[in-house]
């Protein structure tokens, strides 16, 4: 909704804004304040970097589509971060916890597609034919590739950033480096400030602030207190709460494998949470 109505740029650049501002004034409030150093700054521009790099790739690719082809590609960044963890940072999983991950991922990326909307997109040779031409793969699909390419380092090296520093400090500056590459997008291109005076539309990006940077302090805590590859096997069954909330709230009706994959991830979750 605040995408729709500021823009993706201004709500980027709001959210990350409001959310720090948030963050920081909770922080001195309960005597929190962090501790920074320079050895935090490479850190956080590099996920800055990736995370502003990934998202524009993510959008571009949802922009040019088939939708119903990106988003179960990109829903999979999470087992590139499992094996990135696994071969970068150490982790060791035995055999009972990688098939839970795998029965996990499954489940994802059975949720996230809607195999009628699919078949419904590769039976239109018609639309698709000017973006075949770029190649063997649609456009949409392979800049989605690279958004999931992009999300599973990123997520990989948020662990390794996560256990060599305060994950409060981190993300204050993370958010700062952030709100720097934004800022010099938005003056390159010269988008117009006005829609972030609207207090329904800065209200909006306020709450997409809060929750993005709360969930971002959340994913660093549990790499914190446990194997980092539950944690970003759990953080990749995002499209569990879309799913839910459309049936309870919206009052959609998923496609049937949807309701099969919803079932298969939980399964997942719960034999990897036997695991640990």
């Amino acid at each position: 909704m605040s995408a729709r109505r500021a823009g993706v740029a201004l709500t980027a650049l709001g959210m990350q804004i409001l959310g720090v501002a948030i963050l920081a004034v909770l922080l001195a409030l309960f005597g929190r304040w962090p501790t920074f150093t320079m050895e935090q700054v490479p850190w956080a521009f590099v996920l800055a970097l990736i995370g502003t790099l990934s998202l524009a790739a993510l959008y571009r690719a949802f922009a040019l589509g088939p939708i119903a082809v990106v988003s179960p590609l990109v829903a999979s960044y999470a087992a590139l971060a499992v094996i990135g963890i696994v071969i970068f940072l150490g982790e060791r999983l035995s055999a009972g916890q990688a098939l839970a991950i795998a029965v996990t991922f499954v489940g994802v990326v059975i949720a996230s597609t809607d195999l009628r909307e699919l078949r419904t997109s590769l039976g239109r040779p018609a639309t698709l034919a000017p973006l075949a031409k770029q190649g063997p793969l649609p456009l949409g699909v392979r800049i989605g590739a690279l958004a999931t390419i992009g999300f599973g380092i990123w997520s990989t090296l948020l662990t390794a950033a996560t256990r060599a520093n305060d994950p409060f400090a981190l993300v204050i500056i993370w958010r700062l480096c952030g709100i720097a590459l934004v800022a010099l997008f938005i003056a390159w291109r010269r988008i117009p400030l006005s829609p972030l005076a609207v207090p329904g539309t800065l209200a909006l990006v306020a709450i997409v602030g809060v929750l993005d940077t709360g969930a971002n302090l959340l994913l660093m805590f549990g790499v914190q207190s446990g194997f980092a590859s539950f944690v970003m096997t759990g953080s990749g069954a995002y499209p569990l709460i879309p799913a839910v909330l459309a049936i309870l709230v919206l009052r959609e009706r998923l496609a049937p494998n949807q309701y099969v994959g919803v079932g298969i991830l939980i399964a997942g979750l719960v034999a990897l949470g036997l695991q640990s």
